[in-house]
């Protein structure tokens, strides 16, 4: 199983800030002082940040971040309202105010100015609506801080709110809503808040759109944004993280200098305290048919809140032992009766604000559809178990020492992460605990964690029926999809617990690979990659870290092969063979990423098998060696391959309900690399048996290449030994073959190849994509920095002014080092033909802004994507990614990242515009375009 702790379920979605704007909402200044808090941040051993904790005189709280390290400087701030806080009158105007927030303010009325200047600086920003708060961020270069930290905050004390963008903004709103009212997570959400309490606002929906975003009697949309902004917008409701490789006193300067005249208005902390599940709603079966091809059973407890509690860690520790997958454990049991594909647990105990709920989540099988009361039962039995066997001191400690393992062996995370899941979690988070909240146990309570089992009755439960069979008649207002509620009969309930006590399980035992040791001892003796090995058909390379050296590794074990690509059905039997595979060893992953190692059995070119092992190392080796030993040893049964072939139909045909824009960047990848589509697999799939499978298994172990690499805590003896049994564990006569990568599709200059296809989604979309004939990465870069420019011009564009689509973008990256220039764009007011036209004008049109660059604009552009290369890793993992990705690529000098900054450094104004002559509006290329016919007529 999966542990989801506490799972924050954003109804809304991540926007882009950028937009325009023209009537000022006019704010009182406050003197700009700061309180300095005398709170002590604890923080990991590893983490060489400094950290400081303030209030500036008006409230707001500050967290500084400082970090020597960085090349970019960050600023994220959180606002203590979310969708939660949406007036009756208007569903969805909190992420509507989010949106016509940054569309220019007093200071800088231009609506895309902010964005602008982020990005051609060569850095980025965003923001989110969740339901308790909203988050605005950004990361620069450093030199550009102070710029960028003006712009952002004067949209926190004179936004312009301009009329003008009032419908542009409702367009986009709508666009938003259109791309996922037919996705089942939102949907799930909306399902949730009508078999709730009505009075909750959680029944409102959270994105709105033109229905419910407009003019009413008595409510006038901008009067009412202007109004909750006024309200809500307020210093004492903020969270501010800066982080950047200023020392503290200089970020507390930009503080005060930046934040300080926020307006303090006294605004009330917006606590929801009408319960989201009554009585009323208690002892339900909820059925859900969903639009992709799901089978889920969501077993569900409603709970008060217990988040005050949370150093004792009730629920974490519950979710410890729920989650299991041990022998005898409730997840065991679901796989072994071919009930479940797998299961998970979340704790979400504050969703509604006062209350919450736990779920079981189960991915059934056929078969478990049809015996969802043996499940019911089993779940029941087991909670019944850890009631009465399984609250003991033994499993907290154990708990706590993995928790406090972790923490001690957790290195710095990504700067702007850590800066945006700060300013959130101060709301919540003592700030001293901040870093550590999750290490914190407090001595052992019994009670707390009785006082959560109380609440995990069938007197107390939900049941949520989610697969095709059901029978659904009420209508969800504004998404697709139907559901049905119908009451748990007395019946039932006595049927399930009479059954549960003749389920015999068992709790799960100590973690024996679990271990505590801090420092392996082992020297940094290669500082770059180093071939240790290659003969027999196998070669290793292993590096040592420069800067995290201790207990921590990242290994790579390929066995590469070409086999799945010989025809379509081998290329379906690769994939269902791997997923047989990886749900057979779940139990071992799964006691594995409890020991603080995570395990990933991923697919790789031409049918091969990744395992992909990070974590603390020491007992890496011995795991890659049980990882072979199984999957010699394996024999999938005829069950297996029947489930697994049948989940494996079922993802390819949910792909065809994926977003236009997504199945667009995914026919890119196919077409490229000339490899099959989703329809072409599917119609392949049904001319595969075990037989074929299982020919198929014989062939990746009889011919191919083993491929490995070391990052990290490893002994080169160590692993030279570990390579001599992996040897020995492979078949002798094995064929040995030459590392196999497939290649792109052949790349002729002035060509042009167009793919268009009809989908189901309402939504049109666009992909067209410019791709070098021949590998350059001077000309990879070229576009990189180029795209600085492009990117928020045709944003602001198309999006902010024209409003044809929500998902409006570009991008620049490379195939194989072959470049590529791509523009996407989904609709639901344009229809493909029309978004092509204006894309066409527009990649005409800029030629001549291209043409106009300035070599300061150009330096700052470049400057910036620069600072991205020379940023020092912040963990052993991003130390390692530059190589890992060097070694996929064949790359065995292990330099990219040092070449591109010397490209960088020599890279020339003129070479960004004769990149743009001859690969964008020239004749150098090929291009490829993609139109998505959605099912609206447009």
């Amino acid at each position: 199983m999966n542990i989801h702790n506490k799972l924050i379920l954003s109804i809304t979605c991540v926007c882009s800030l950028i937009a325009g704007c023209n009537s000022t909402v006019k704010l009182p200044e406050v003197q700009p002082v700061v309180n300095t808090q005398p709170v002590e941040i604890i923080k990991s051993p590893r983490d060489d940040r400094a950290y400081q904790y303030l209030q500036l005189n008006n409230q707001l709280k500050v967290l500084l971040v400082s970090d020597p390290n960085s090349e970019q400087s960050i600023a994220s701030l959180s606002v203590g309202v979310g969708s939660y806080h949406n007036p009756k009158s208007q569903p969805g105007l909190a992420h509507f105010v989010e949106h016509m927030l940054f569309l220019g303010s007093k200071k800088y009325p231009e609506p895309s100015g902010y964005f602008n200047f982020i990005e051609t600086k060569g850095g980025s920003s965003n923001a989110y609506t969740a339901k308790d708060h909203t988050n605005y961020y950004f990361s620069i270069p450093n030199e550009h801080y102070q710029g960028a930290l003006d712009r952002f905050s004067d949209y926190f004390k004179n936004p312009l709110f301009a009329p003008v963008y009032v419908d542009k903004e409702r367009t986009a709103v709508d666009n938003e809503w259109s791309k996922r009212k037919s996705h089942d997570g939102v949907i799930l959400q909306r399902v949730r808040a009508h078999t709730g309490n009505p009075q909750h606002p959680s029944s409102q929906i959270s994105v709105g759109n033109l229905q419910t975003l407009t003019d009413k009697p008595n409510s006038k949309l901008l009067d009412e944004a202007i109004a909750f902004y006024k309200k809500h917008y307020s210093a004492n409701q903020m969270n501010l993280v800066l982080a950047g490789p200023q020392n503290l006193a200089e970020l507390a300067q930009l503080a005060k200098q930046h934040f300080a005249d926020i307006n303090n208005n006294q605004a009330q902390t917006q606590e929801i305290s009408i319960p989201g599940i009554t009585a009323d709603n208690l002892n339900q079966h909820i059925y859900y048919q969903p639009q992709q091809t799901h089978k889920l059973l969501f077993i569900e407890f409603a709970l008060q809140d217990n988040s005050d509690d949370w150093q004792y860690q009730a629920n974490r520790y519950l979710s410890y032992i729920l989650s299991s997958e041990e022998p005898g454990t409730l997840g065991e049991y679901l796989r072994k009766q071919n009930l479940a594909i797998s299961s998970s647990v979340q704790f979400a105990p504050d969703y509604y604000g006062k209350d919450g709920f736990v779920q079981i989540h189960v991915s059934l099988t056929d078969s478990g559809v049809n015996k969802v009361d043996q499940i019911i039962a089993a779940t029941l039995s087991y909670i019944n178990l850890i009631r009465t066997q399984g609250i003991n001191q033994q499993y907290y400690q154990e708990l706590a020492a993995m928790a406090m393992d972790e923490f001690n062996n957790n290195a710095k995370g990504n700067l702007m992460h850590t800066a945006v899941n700060l300013s959130a979690a101060m709301f919540d988070v003592p700030p001293q605990n901040l870093l550590n909240r999750s290490s914190v146990f407090a001595e052992f309570n019994p009670s707390k964690i009785e006082q959560v089992l109380a609440q995990m009755t069938v007197e107390n439960m939900r049941v949520w029926h989610v697969y095709p069979q059901v029978t659904v008649e009420q209508s969800i207002p504004h998404y697709d999809g139907k559901y049905a509620v119908k009451q748990i009969s007395a019946q039932e309930q006595a049927d399930w617990l009479n059954a549960s006590e003749n389920i015999a399980m068992q709790l799960p035992k100590t973690n024996e690979l679990f271990d505590t040791q801090e420092d392996l001892g082992i020297a940094t003796e290669l500082t770059q990659p180093t071939q240790i090995y290659h003969q027999d058909g196998i070669e290793a390379w292993l590096s040592h870290s420069r800067k995290f050296q201790h207990n921590q590794g990242w290994m790579e074990l390929i066995i590469n092969t070409d086999v799945g690509d010989w025809d379509g059905q081998y290329k379906v039997a690769s994939r269902v063979f791997l997923n047989m595979f990886e749900q057979h060893l779940i139990a071992l992953r799964d006691k594995a990423s409890r020991a603080g190692i995570d395990i990933h059995i991923q697919p790789y070119w031409g049918g091969s098998m990744r395992f992909k092992i990070q974590g603390k190392s020491a007992k890496h080796l011995l795991l890659a060696e049980q990882l072979l030993q199984a999957l010699v040893n394996y024999q999938p049964s005829k069950q297996e391959f029947n489930q697994a072939l049948t989940k494996y139909q079922e993802q390819l045909a949910n792909k065809a309900l994926d977003t236009p824009a997504q199945q667009a960047q995914r026919l890119l990848t196919q077409l490229v690399y000339t490899a099959l589509t989703d329809d072409q697999l599917l119609q392949a799939s049904k001319y595969v048996n075990l037989a074929v499978v299982n020919k198929f298994k014989q062939q990746l172990l009889n011919r191919n290449k083993v491929l490995i690499f070391a990052f990290g805590a490893y002994r080169q003896h160590e692993l030279l030994s570990a390579i001599d049994t992996y040897s020995q564990i492979l078949p002798a006569e094995r064929k040995r073959i030459d590392r196999y990568k497939k290649p792109l599709m052949p790349i002729h200059a002035g060509e042009q190849l167009n793919f268009s296809h009809k989908v189901k989604h309402t939504d049109h979309a666009v992909l067209d994509a410019f791709i070098a004939p021949r590998a350059s990465l001077k000309d990879s870069l070229s576009l990189k920095v180029l795209n600085n420019f492009y990117h928020s011009a045709f944003f602001a564009e198309l999006r902010t002014e024209e409003q044809l689509g929500y998902q409006v973008s570009s991008m620049a990256f490379d195939y194989q080092l072959k470049p590529i220039f791509a523009m996407l764009v989904q609709s639901n007011n344009t229809n493909y033909k029309a978004l092509k036209k204006r894309m066409d004008k527009f990649r005409k049109d800029f030629a001549s802004k291209i043409n106009q660059l300035t070599q300061a604009e150009f330096e700052q552009a470049r400057d910036g994507l620069l600072s991205h290369y020379q940023q020092a890793p912040n963990n052993l993992y991003e130390e390692a990614g530059q190589y890992v990705y060097d070694f996929f690529d064949n790359q065995t000098q292990f330099d990219s990242k040092k070449r591109s900054i010397e490209l960088l450094q020599q890279l020339t104004l003129q070479d960004i515009q004769q990149q743009y002559r001859n690969m964008i509006v020239g004749n150098k290329q090929m291009e490829l375009l993609i139109q998505l016919r959605g099912s609206k007529s447009l």
